[in-house]
């Protein structure tokens, strides 16, 4: 095999591990959201059973996502250590051997935290960490493909953007981040109806949080058989919404404000065009979420969108930046990733 072609399946390889994340990622949103996390109780055994010899007769129920969610995780975690083995025996750059053993480490963490969260009854913190760790995860496949990808390896060096650009394309990728990990910490503390209306809130466009609004909202929740909620979670579930908007108008600024300086940079517009639509589908299914109390399916796919939104960003930040990591501003800022050839 020549060397083209094996690099060719070592690209393709990446390419289905990302894919193969996305529909864990899925499946453990329909898991939370149908609240089957604990419909198996044992782990790393399925009822006292070898996981791979489960009878699929028996996958009914909450069963059937919580035990597919485990083959799914298992599955994505040998493709990861496929890659980390490949990666490491093949002729690429120190980083990429570097950051796919890191792959597989996270993946590996990962695997314990969802034992974890079986083990110790789904407590929030460490649920909220395994849903973060998965979209790390996510980020770290990405890099790889990229760094194993074609259009890096042709890239014109000589075309360079501002750094001000990448900063704010970094900066960007960091709001969504931690975007995410208060979606997780709305799901994981069962903030999702904590404010029940859409578009306004509490029954204005700005809640007031004190007494007489959670009682309307405990009330409606009441009439429509929901668990109540505190105030701490209206909180939570209200800076979720907030964190929505600074992203709608942060990348709304940068798309008007740089799209033009990439007249020569196809990929890079549809990207850009890419998030801007991965962030209008987004809001409404947050708010698809809100108006149907929380279909399974709309709150997964909310899940899901939220995990392709960070992707497209990481996608943009890499091809905005230099494809040599070294002369990346941000990290030299900072000291960070000096990691040669």
């Amino acid at each position: 095999m020549n060397q083209k072609a094996y690099n060719s399946r070592l690209i393709n390889l990446s390419k289905f591990t990302i894919f193969s994340t996305l529909i864990l990622i899925f499946v453990g949103a329909l898991v939370k959201s149908h609240e089957v996390g604990l419909s198996v109780p044992d782990w790393p055994t399925t009822y006292g059973e070898n996981m791979f010899v489960f009878p699929l007769s028996n996958m009914v129920g909450g069963i059937f996502y919580e035990h597919g969610h485990r083959l799914i995780a298992t599955f994505v975690g040998f493709l990861t250590l496929c890659q980390a083995i490949w990666l490491s025996i093949s002729n690429v750059e120190r980083w990429l051997k570097v950051i796919g053993f890191t792959s597989l480490c996270v993946v590996i963490t990962q695997g314990m935290f969802g034992g974890l969260t079986v083990i110790f009854f789904l407590p929030p913190m460490v649920s909220i960490i395994h849903g973060t760790l998965a979209q790390t995860f996510l980020v770290i496949l990405i890099v790889i493909a990229y760094g194993l990808s074609r259009e890096r390896s042709e890239r014109d060096e000589k075309i360079k953007f501002s750094s001000q650009i990448q900063t704010r394309a970094f900066v960007l990728g960091i709001l969504i981040y931690i975007q995410l990990i208060l979606g997780a910490l709305v799901r994981h503390t069962s903030s999702g109806l904590a404010i029940p209306d859409f578009p306004t809130m509490g029954g204005g466009f700005f809640p007031v949080f004190n007494d007489t609004m959670l009682n309307n909202i405990n009330n409606y929740l009441f009439h429509i058989d929901k668990d109540l909620v505190s105030l701490f979670q209206v909180a939570i579930h209200f800076f979720h919404r907030v964190g929505a908007l600074i992203i709608s108008i942060s990348f709304s600024i940068f798309f008007f404000k740089y799209y033009n300086k990439f007249k020569q940079q196809k990929n890079i517009r549809f990207s850009m065009w890419y998030i801007l639509f991965a962030i209008l589908f987004q809001i409404i299914l947050g708010a698809a979420t809100v108006i149907s109390e929380k279909h399974e399916i709309i709150t997964s796919l909310h899940v899901l969108n939220g995990a392709f939104l960070l992707g497209l960003t990481v996608l943009l930040i890499l091809r905005i930046s230099p494809a040599n990591f070294n002369q990346w501003p941000i990290l030299n800022r900072f000291g960070i990733l000096n990691i040669r050839k």
